[in-house]
């Protein structure tokens, strides 16, 4: 399983504060080695195409897009903003 930031998302990333932008790639790489944990963060999103699941990083969220067994990252941002 991969996570792949498109340009946007990666444009609101590196807008965020450095100690956020560290939580986020750390919970990325976590989840990417444990599937259990994958499993245990990762919630599906019904009605909000092409949206399909979301992951939450403290008060922060990553939108993304399931595309077989990969992840494309389509937005990133504080809970207030994200949707």
């Amino acid at each position: 399983m991969n996570f792949v930031f498109t340009k946007y998302a990666e444009k609101q990333f590196l807008k965020l504060e450095i100690k956020i932008q560290q939580r986020i790639k750390n919970k990325l790489i976590i989840l990417k080695q444990d599937k259990n944990l994958f499993d245990q963060n990762i919630k599906a999103i019904i009605n909000l195409k092409p949206i399909t699941h979301r992951i939450r990083v403290g008060s922060h969220r990553l939108l993304l897009k399931q595309e077989a067994q990969n992840y494309t990252i389509l937005k990133v941002g504080h809970r207030k903003e994200i949707y």
